[in-house]
């Protein structure tokens, strides 16, 4: 889970912003909606709400992006430096982060001009057995490795140069005898894996689910049961090697087989409406066929722990199906999954039922250069002048434009314009 990110000089944010996902425990309401680790408490769900174009967006990408420079999964081919602001071409990340009973800390400056990572440093700020406490695992600047947890004499001038500026240091690192750094490494790599964006406005893979629904039996009964109980026209649903129809299907097929993207499996998963059984990514809704790939991503956030990321959470779906997908993260069953989402349904500014106001970012344009973002419980505490219970209905707050700049359309020119006869 991540307890605390820090991003500077990327897209839409030139200056530092950061982001705690620690819960504010003067906050009495919803106390299912985080978890307690140790001494800490995370919040298992954060909402990134405000007007088009101002870097909601912006705050998920950075997170995928930090994944692909943990993993060094795929060459990083574009710049992600904020272009307006001339803060240079270093953008930093920084990360706090629970996994298996250990907090850690980790941050990263990157040049994507030159594709180098300039600097990098790890520490374990609590471990589960309570030893190592506030302890360095590594750092280093460049190829100049400062410090190593394993043995003083990787520091040496003879090996400085061993290390690639353009790899992380941990994928660099052989297993060791050295116990902490294997699990330093374990932990780096699993909490790097479980960031998994998804965009809701874009074709979601549904490969994963797929693969879930022919390998594992405990997410085919959790998959099925989602998609019947989000779809009530649904009678039955599921994935069959044998592709069935009930309709006739033919000329559907060969409209698919000039898509370069269809994939033949996506013909098996199967949909039963009024006794009729068809291949549902010919007979269902684009809100049902992403509800279809979203399940395999649900269910290995919440099976196995993962952080999901959600854009535009709400795309396509109805307000009552978004606001249950966020209800099952913030369910007391839940206790190691998170979910990170942006919206622009002010409906789910739910304070009533859903959210404490430490869940609820708000993100605005600051100037020209950079955007800005601010969590709901700092800046309006029940005591201040603009201030706010936690359990008012605060949709209208949010529409008047009280938490920052919404969209004031005038298109009335525009109409006119379109209408008028040359």
């Amino acid at each position: 889970m991540i307890c605390k990110f820090t991003v500077k000089n990327f897209l839409a944010f030139a200056d530092e912003v950061e982001l705690d996902f620690y819960a504010n425990m003067n906050i009495k309401r919803f106390e299912c909606n985080y978890v307690k680790r140790a001494n800490k408490n995370i919040l298992k769900t954060v909402g990134f709400y405000g007007p088009n174009n101002t870097g909601k967006t912006c705050i998920l990408k950075a997170l995928r992006i930090l994944r692909i420079l943990m993993l060094n999964e795929i060459p990083v081919t574009e710049s992600f430096i904020n272009a307006f602001a001339n803060k240079g071409e270093i953008t930093s990340f920084s990360v706090e982060y629970f996994i298996n009973g250990n907090f850690y800390s980790y941050s990263l400056d990157y040049n994507s001009v030159t594709k180098r990572y300039e600097k990098e440093k790890l520490e374990l700020k609590y471990s589960k057995d309570k030893s190592n406490v506030g302890e360095k695992i590594f750092e280093r600047s460049g190829t100049k490795l400062t410090w190593i947890g394993i043995n003083s004499k990787f520091t040496k001038g003879d090996v400085l140069n061993l290390f690639s500026p353009s790899f992380p240091f941990m994928l660099m690192l052989n297993d060791t005898d050295d116990e902490k750094m294997n699990k330093a490494k374990k932990d780096y790599i699993e909490f790097a894996q479980s960031l998994t964006l998804i965009k809701m406005d874009s074709p979601i893979n549904i490969v994963k689910t797929i693969n879930l629904l022919q390998t594992d039996d405990k997410a085919v009964k959790f998959i099925k049961e989602f998609v019947k109980n989000c779809d009530l026209h649904i009678e039955d649903f599921g994935f069959n090697n044998d592709v069935v129809s009930d309709a006739n299907i033919d000329d559907k097929i060969r409209i698919a087989l000039s898509n370069p993207t269809f994939s033949k499996e996506s013909l098996k998963i199967y949909s039963k409406h009024n006794g009729y059984v068809v291949p549902s990514i010919f007979f269902d809704s684009v809100g049902t066929l992403k509800l279809i790939a979203l399940s395999g991503y649900i269910y290995e956030a919440l099976h196995f722990g993962k952080v999901l990321l959600i854009d535009e959470i709400d795309s396509s779906l109805h307000h009552i199906l978004t606001k249950s997908i966020v209800a099952m993260f913030t369910n007391i069953l839940n206790d190691k999954a998170q979910l990170l989402f942006s919206t622009q349904d002010a409906l789910l500014l739910n304070l009533k039922e859903l959210f404490r106001k430490d869940q609820i970012w708000l993100v605005d344009i600051y100037d020209k250069c950079s955007s800005k973002i601010y969590r709901m419980s700092d800046n309006f505490t029940s005591r201040s002048d603009n201030g706010i219970r936690g359990d008012e209905n605060i949709t209208d707050y949010y529409l008047k434009g009280q938490f920052g700049s919404i969209p004031t359309p005038n298109l009335f020119d525009s109409l006119a314009e379109a209408v008028e006869d040359d």
